[in-house]
């Protein structure tokens, strides 16, 4: 029973994963797409400094700490976030009005059969 459970719970979460790569792939949200790109791009870099072992340690004591520091610095930290989210927000505007914007959005011509 236990070997099944965790067999579900993992095929769960797969079907979860490739949920997300379908609608990553297939709804064209592009903020969306550019925060897989970039978190990609930094596992790359991380993973092509360190060794898998180093990685997973590294993981595993960040997921111990930073919960509690987060709950010890939790109003410097959400303050800090704040403002970062809002210059980043302020860059977006910047790209979407200047770049972005020329590039045609919507259903690209194709009709809703009903």
């Amino acid at each position: 029973d236990f070997f099944a459970d965790v067999g579900v719970t993992i095929g769960t979460e797969v079907n979860r994963g490739l949920l997300f790569l379908q609608d990553l792939a297939c709804k064209g949200n592009l903020k969306q797409f550019l925060i897989a790109a970039i978190g990609l791009w930094a596992a790359a870099i991380i993973g092509s400094c360190c060794n898998f072992l180093t990685v997973l340690y590294s993981g595993f004591v960040g997921a111990h700490t930073l919960p509690v520091l987060y709950e010890r610095y939790e109003d410097e930290v959400d303050g800090f976030v704040d403002s970062l989210l809002m210059k980043f927000h302020s860059h977006y505007k910047k790209l979407d009005t200047g770049f972005l914007s020329r590039f045609p959005s919507g259903n690209f011509g194709l009709k809703k059969h009903d």
